[in-house]
Order: C-alpha cells, then sequence, then structure tokens
C-alpha cells in the first residue's frame, strides 16, 4: 500500500497566506466603501421593490439594466436587503465571497504534478489570488452592486469552464449538463457572461467530443445569444455602432487588457498586444501535436484567455465610442486580470516541459516570476489610485444620509449631493426613500438623533470642549447658510489648519446645541488661488435644522489628534 505524502505545516500555511494576504486588501477598500448602495442598483430594485415590499409578481424581476440580463444580482440585492438591511458593505463582501470561491475553483483547475515543486504551486496559487481579488477593480470592490454582477458572471463563467475541463477528463455527461447550467446562470447575471458561449463552443469542437455533446452547446448558444440580440436595445448613452471608428475599435482591446498595469494609455497598448501575440502563440501550441501531454491541462486556461479577450472585443463594440479612456475603466478589471492569470498558468506549464533539466527549468522560472511580480506591484499601484477616488465619494455619504433624514432632500440643491455621491439620477434614490425609511434600510437603519454620525444632533456641547474663534492655527469661514425648507439649511464654508487633520465640522447654535454637521475635504480653488495650494481641499458642506430659539449658528472643527471643538472665524446671525 503507497504512503501518501505527508503535508508540511510551513506548505499549508503558505497556501493559507497566498488567499489571506490580497483578500485583506481588498477588505481594507471594503471598508472605506460607504453603507449607501450606489448608481445603478436604486434603478434596479425599483423595479421590484417599493414601499409594499418585494414585488410577488415574476415579471418584474425579469428585468434588464442597460443591455444586461441581471435577474442573479437582482435575487442577490433582495437577500442582502433582507439580511444586512441593504448595506452596500453587504453586496461587496458578497463580492468578495465570489471571487473566493472562483479562486478556489482555478486552484482546483491546476494539474497536480505541479505540486511536485511546492515553490512552484504556492507562487502559483499567490498569483491565483492576487489577480483573483485585483485592486484595480476597486469599482466591483467599492461598488458592492456591481461586483455581485461582474464578479459574479466570472465566478459562473469559471465554473462553467471547470465542468467542462471535467467532463475532458471523465467523459461524465452530467460534467456537460453542469457546464452549460454555469453558462446559463452566468449569463442571467451579466452580459459579459455571454462571451463564454462561442469559446464553449469553439472548445468542444477543436476537442473533437461526440457530436451530441457539441450540439448541446450549440445549441443552447443559438439560443441564448439570439434572446439577447433580439432583444437588445442600445441604451441612451451609448453611441450608436455605425459612428465608431475602426483603429478605436482594434487599440480598445489591448488597452482593454494592458490597463490594469499602467495608467499610461500607450503603455497599456504595448502591453496588451504582447499579452495577444503571447496568448495567439499558445494557442496554436495547443493545437499542435507537442502539447498532447498538457493540452488537457492547458484547456481551461486556455478557454479563460479566451474568453478575457471575448469581452473585450464586446467592450470594443459597445463602448469603444465613448472614446479610447473607457478601456481602462475599473469595472472592466476583473476581466483582464483572468487573462493575464490564466497566461501565467500557460506560461508556466509550457516551462514545466524543461523538467528533464532542472536548472534549465529554473532559469526561465526565475525571470519570468521576476516580471510577473513587477507587473503585480504596477497593479497595485493603478488599484490604490482608483480606490482613492471611490472613498473619497464615499466619504460624503454622511451628507445624504443627514439630508434625507432631515427631508431636505427632495429640494433642487440637496439633491446635488444625491448626484455627486449616490446616483447620477437623483430621483430613482429618492423615490424610494419612503420604502426605506418605512422598512429601516440604509440609509435609515441609523438615528441621527441618537447615533454619532459626526456630533450627537441636538445635544449639548460642554463649554469644557468648546474652544471659542478666532484661532489663529484654524483659519476657516462659514460662508453660507441657503434655506431648503423653513426648518432645514444647507451650510457651506472652509477650514483649514496647520496642526492636524480636520476630522468634522459640526454646527452649533449659541447654547452650544448640535444643530447639524458638515463633511470637510471639499475642494475650494477659489480659497486656494488666495492663500496657496494647501487649502485645495479645505471646503466643507452640510445641513442644520434650524429651530426658532436658534440665534447663531457657528461652525466647529474637531480634529483626530484632540477632543475639544475649535471655531471658525465668524459666526452666522440667523434673520427672523
Amino acid at each position: 500500500m503507497l504512503k501518501m505524502k505527508k503535508i508540511k505545516p510551513a506548505f499549508i500555511a503558505a497556501s493559507v497566506l497566498t488567499t489571506i494576504i490580497p483578500a485583506s486588501y481588498i477588505f481594507y477598500l471594503i471598508s472605506r466603501a460607504g453603507e449607501i448602495p450606489t448608481y445603478d442598483y436604486w434603478g434596479i430594485i425599483s423595479n421590484f421593490y417599493s414601499i409594499h415590499g418585494f414585488s410577488t409578481n415574476p415579471l418584474d424581476w425579469l428585468v434588464r439594466s442597460n443591455e444586461h440580463f441581471i435577474l442573479i444580482p437582482s435575487i442577490v440585492y433582495a437577500i442582502n436587503i433582507i439580511t444586512t438591511k441593504g448595506s452596500n458593505l453587504g453586496l461587496s463582501l458578497i463580492a468578495l465571497l465570489f471571487a473566493f470561491i472562483q479562486g478556489l475553483l482555478l486552484t482546483a483547475l491546476l494539474p497536480p504534478s505541479l505540486k511536485r515543486s511546492r515553490i512552484v504551486f504556492i507562487l502559483l496559487l499567490f498569483c491565483i489570488f492576487i489577480f483573483s481579488f485585483t485592486p484595480v477593480a476597486a469599482h466591483n470592490w467599492m461598488w458592492g452592486f456591481s461586483g455581485v454582477a461582474w464578479i459574479g458572471a466570472n465566478l459562473f463563467v469559471t465554473g462553467s469552464i471547470f465542468c467542462l475541463t471535467k467532463f475532458a477528463h471523465y467523459n461524465h455527461g452530467y460534467w456537460a449538463i453542469g457546464s452549460v447550467v454555469f453558462a446559463l446562470l452566468g449569463s442571467l447575471t451579466y452580459s459579459t457572461a455571454l462571451a463564454v458561449w462561442p469559446v464553449l463552443c469553439a472548445t468542444v469542437v477543436l476537442m473533437r467530443l461526440h457530436l451530441r455533446i457539441i450540439l448541446l452547446y450549440v445549441s443552447f448558444a443559438v439560443l441564448v445569444c439570439g434572446i439577447y440580440l433580439l432583444t437588445y436595445k442600445t441604451p441612451s448613452y451609448h453611441p450608436p455602432l455605425s459612428g465608431i471608428s475602426n483603429s478605436v475599435t482594434i487599440t480598445y482591446i489591448p488597452i482593454y487588457l494592458g490597463a490594469i498595469f499602467t495608467s499610461y494609455v500607450n503603455v497599456a497598448l504595448s502591453i496588451g498586444i504582447i499579452g495577444l501575440i503571447a496568448s495567439a502563440g499558445f494557442v496554436g501550441y495547443w493545437l499542435s501535436p507537442k502539447a498532447k501531454p498538457i493540452r488537457a491541462f492547458l484547456l481551461p486556461w486556455i478557454a479563460i484567455q479566451a474568453y478575457a479577450v471575448t469581452t473585450a472585443l464586446m467592450a470594443s463594440a459597445s463602448r469603444s465610442g465613448l472614446g479610447i479612456e473607457a478601456a481602462r475603466a475599473s469595472r472592466y478589471a476583473s476581466l483582464p486580470s483572468l487573462f493575464w492569470l490564466s497566461l501565467t498558468v500557460v506560461t508556466v506549464l509550457w516551462l514545466g516541459q524543461f523538467r528533464s533539466n532542472p536548472g534549465q527549468s529554473w532559469r526561465l522560472l526565475t525571470p519570468f516570476f521576476a516580471v510577473i511580480t513587477i507587473l503585480i506591484l504596477s497593479m497595485y499601484r493603478v488599484g490604490t489610485g482608483a480606490a482613492q477616488a471611490y472613498a473619497d465619494r464615499a466619504s460624503l455619504q454622511p451628507l445624504v444620509a443627514l439630508s434625507v433624514h432631515l427631508d431636505a432632500s427632495d429640494a433642487d440643491l440637496a439633491k446635488e449631493v444625491v448626484r455627486e455621491v449616490v446616483s447620477p439620477v437623483p430621483e430613482q434614490f429618492l423615490s424610494l426613500t419612503g420604502a426605506l425609511k418605512a422598512h429601516g434600510l440604509v440609509p435609515f437603519t441609523r438615528d441621527i438623533s441618537k447615533d454619532n454620525f459626526c456630533a450627537v444632533l441636538d445635544k449639548k456641547i460642554g463649554s469644557n470642549l468648546v474652544t471659542p474663534g478666532p484661532q489663529g492655527s484654524v483659519p476657516g469661514y462659514f460662508d453660507t447658510l441657503t434655506k431648503l425648507t423653513p426648518k432645514v439649511a444647507k451650510v457651506e464654508g472652509w477650514a483649514g489648519n496647520s496642526s492636524g487633520t480636520i476630522k468634522c465640522v459640526a454646527i452649533l447654535n449659541q447654547d452650544n446645541i448640535v444643530r447639524g454637521f458638515a463633511v470637510p475635504g471639499l475642494q475650494r480653488l477659489d480659497v486656494a488661488k488666495v492663500l496657496g495650494s494647501s487649502y485645495e481641499f479645505s471646503g466643507w458642506k452640510g445641513y442644520v435644522h434650524i429651530l426658532p430659539k436658534d440665534e447663531r449658528l457657528t461652525a466647529y472643527a474637531s480634529f483626530k489628534d484632540r477632543k475639544d471643538w475649535i471655531a471658525l472665524q465668524n459666526s452666522y446671525t440667523l434673520s427672523d
């Protein structure tokens, strides 16, 4: 009886760390994303959710968001509403879970022979989770509604390719059925998954599988893609396909693939072209007799590359009219990541053919992994920049929460904040606030009269914690107060300091009772023009509710490095 080789604890620990390290960074990004879901989410859930709760009409769930079938995401959004009260953080964590499961499936696709060299296996395992949790896809991680759709579609596509690979190995019919089912689920999640159908059909034909298997895939591909095309309508904000430049369409694809490593379009174009040439070369190798010993192990990774390239072609056809910069969008990043991951695995398997000479194999693998390391570091640099933009926008969410709590969000001025932070179509969000409030959903899960967003509303701050102005160390002004309703007003101003970072601006009346608060760190180019570039983001904006006894309002700043509140250099006197 053969003895199983004992797995060393160090190997297990290294395997776990390869998962935890990249996932932890994405978890950090999610923590900065804010609770309020954003953008298309509100238009989607308005189809099946209202003041009466969830719709019982199945047709309300079978809707399209722009050009996408989004039945599966709609169901996930509903589950999230039940479990987390509709928190964006819940959706982001679901996307994280999808990516983790995808990583496990991809790990299971690695050939068992790779485990003979535990160093190579650990390096590839690390690459799998690094690319599965790419930070460049900050749009998907931090806007959870998007991640559920994009990462979910990728997960189902990976499941479909996984099942097809198992069928190629074992020839059991249920694997082929499972592959088709996962492809169907992916198509009901997001339109990117449609790209897997031609890949599956081409694969089963090239593998010369039984005719009934080929007919199974081709029939479903024609059915699914046919329904999609027959019901497709170009979204109103998309340019017509006839007006798209051929040169833009062609260059769009390599930029789409290479942009996860650089913010420079020409560099992304070059990287993408190199990747496409390498990928085409490996497809040729896979079809050649030389690949016969490892053809079955190369199969899923070649298919994943083809899937990613096909999505690039789809994006080019539908989005290149928006300009070449659209190819660098953060929401696309999970797909190029799969392309480069698959290219990495295929390259290692190809180099593994030199194992008869281990020294030669390592002389090739060492510089290859050095290049991959440089690309990964570049990917994190690009991803950090992308994430910061989403975090900055999320920092304004307390303003939206305060406006809807004070019933000020229906005013035109207040819609500006909703448009900037939550939805470009404020009415989609605002039309649901009644239902959100009635059912205690985000952003009504916290009571601003009791919960401390910045300073507890209508609570008096003790005189020992209030430092009156003007303070030379905190230059700043309470600029304007604009009434939105008889009791609610929008306030704006600026504040800068040299001793610490402003955490919050609270608006107090003459008795030091909190009447509202403001979010700091907003752009004020007018102030920077006078006082210098360090004041570019000195602006603050917020809301207050005013009572008849209020005579004067003063803005006070709080800091991360001190407990007291420091007054700005002027107060706002209320007129009758």
